[in-house]
C-alpha cells in the first residue's frame, strides 16, 4: 500500500450501481492506498450502506458521518481534514477510474513537490463505459494561466490534491457548483502550481440527468457569482473574464436539447 489517501462524498440521491463501479475501479488500483475516506453526506439509502459495507473487507475505508445533508463543499472539507496522508485522490461515486490513474499520479506528484493539485482528461459516457462520447480536454501547462479566468481548467473527479497547501486557502468552500472551480482559482491567486496530466485517467459518467443539472436559474446565479470572485480575487483580464461569464451564464437558460449540442461541441474543443 501507498501513502495517500482517497476520498469520496455519497449522498442519498446516488445511484447504488455507480457507486459500486467506482468502489470496485478504486480497489482495481495497481497502486493501492492505506485510506479510503468516505464521507457519509446526511443519512443514505439501505442499498448504499451496503455498497459500503461490500467494499468494507477489501479497501481501509474510513468513515466520515455528517447526520444531515451539507452540499459537497462542506463534505469534502470534513473528509479533507480527516485525510491522514498530505496526498488525496479525488473520486467521484459515479465515475471509472482506469487501473493505473493512482500510480501515475503519485508517481508524479512524488517527483514534482512544485505541483499542488494535479487533474488530467475525462472521457465522457452514458451507460456504457466501452462506449464514449466526448473527451473533455484540460490545458497543459502555462496554458492552464490564459484559461483559469475562462473556466474550469481542471476536471475535479481526476484531482490529486496536496493536503496542506488546500487547507492553507481555506480548503473547499461552499459556491454551489463551483467549488472546485473557486478552490482552483484562489490557490492559483495565492501561488500554488496547477497542471494536468496529457492523459485519460477517468471515465466519467454523463448523460441527461448531468446536462439537467448544469442548467437553469440556480446555475446561472452560481456562475454570476463564480464571476465575482474571479474578479475580486484579480485574476485575468477584467473584460474578457466578464465577457466569457456573461456568454456561460446565458447558456444556463437555454432548453436542454440545444444545450446537449453545445455542450457536445465545447467538449471536444
Amino acid at each position: 500500500m501507498y501513502n495517500f489517501s482517497v476520498l469520496i462524498s455519497v449522498y442519498h440521491k446516488e445511484q447504488p450501481s455507480f457507486f459500486d463501479q467506482a468502489l470496485r475501479s478504486v480497489y482495481e488500483q495497481t497502486y493501492q492506498s492505506n485510506e479510503v475516506v468516505i464521507v457519509q453526506d446526511g443519512k443514505l439509502t439501505k442499498e448504499l450502506y451496503e455498497i459500503i459495507e461490500k467494499w468494507r473487507s477489501k479497501l481501509p475505508i474510513k468513515d466520515i458521518v455528517l447526520e444531515q445533508n451539507k452540499g459537497l463543499g462542506i463534505a469534502l472539507n470534513k473528509g479533507l481534514y480527516a485525510c491522514s496522508n498530505d496526498l488525496v485522490m479525488r473520486v467521484d461515486t459515479d465515475d471509472i477510474n482506469k487501473p493505473d490513474r493512482f500510480a501515475i499520479q503519485y508517481t508524479y506528484m512524488q517527483d514534482n513537490p512544485n505541483i499542488t493539485v494535479c487533474g488530467c482528461h475525462i472521457a465522457e459516457f452514458d451507460e456504457n463505459p466501452s462506449d464514449i462520447k466526448v473527451h473533455r480536454r484540460v490545458p497543459i501547462g502555462d496554458k492552464i494561466n490564459s484559461i483559469i479566468n475562462k473556466r474550469n481548467p481542471i476536471n475535479h473527479m481526476t484531482s490529486c490534491l496536496r493536503r496542506d497547501h488546500i487547507l492553507d486557502v481555506g480548503g473547499y468552500l461552499h459556491l454551489t457548483y463551483m467549488e472546485d472551480y473557486y478552490l482552483w482559482v484562489r490557490l492559483y491567486a495565492k501561488g500554488f502550481k496547477l497542471e494536468n496530466l496529457d492523459k485519460v485517467l477517468v471515465l466519467a459518467r454523463t448523460g441527461n440527468s448531468m446536462l439537467e443539472r448544469r442548467r437553469g436559474f440556480v446555475y446561472f446565479k452560481s456562475e454570476m457569482n463564480m464571476l465575482q470572485k474571479l474578479l475580486s480575487l484579480n485574476i485575468g483580464n477584467k473584460f474578457s473574464t466578464i465577457t466569457y461569464f456573461s456568454l456561460r451564464a446565458s447558456i444556463r437558460l437555454i432548453p436542454s436539447p440545444l444545450l446537449s449540442k453545445i455542450y457536445s461541441l465545447l467538449r471536444n474543443k
